[in-house]
This record gives structure tokens, C-alpha cells and sequence, in this order.
């Protein structure tokens, strides 16, 4: 029979626990680079929320009987038209 000869326990655990710091390094960069992007879009979305129609550059409508020539935004608890109010 021939002597097989094996790796080490010593060096077979070093192998796994480079392997598994190297997954957990990259999974850590994925969800960085991911919640960052995410980030960006709250806090631009959320930059109006705070603002009146008129800080937002916006004209209020007061009722929803008045028509709007553009979109209409809901900022600030507001009902805010980006065209003109007629």
C-alpha cells in the first residue's frame, strides 16, 4: 500500500478561514455599494418632503376643483402644482 500523505488539519483550517473571510469581504462590498446607492435615492427623494410647495419652487392648489396645467406633486402634506394653476 502506498503512503498517502494529506493536508494538515493545521493548514486545511487556515484554507477555510481565508475562504470564508474572503466571501464575508465580498458580500460586506456588495451590500456597501447597494445600501449606499439606496441611500442617495432616500435622501433625495426625502429632500422634499419637509419643504412647502412654494421653498419646493411649486405653486400650492388650494382645492382640487382648481386644474393644473403640469404634474401634480404632494409635498409636505401639500398639493403643489409644477405648471400653472387655473
Amino acid at each position: 500500500m502506498k503512503n498517502k500523505k494529506g493536508l494538515s488539519g493545521i493548514i486545511t483550517t487556515i484554507m477555510i478561514i481565508g475562504i470564508a473571510l474572503v466571501a464575508v469581504g465580498v458580500v460586506w462590498y456588495t451590500l456597501n455599494v447597494v445600501v449606499g446607492e439606496q441611500k442617495e435615492n432616500v435622501e433625495n427623494a426625502s429632500g422634499e418632503f419637509f419643504k412647502t410647495c412654494s421653498e419646493a419652487g411649486y405653486t400650492k392648489m388650494n382645492s382640487s376643483s382648481q386644474t393644473c396645467d403640469g404634474a401634480i406633486k404632494y409635498i409636505g402634506g401639500e398639493m403643489c402644482c409644477t405648471g400653472t394653476v387655473s
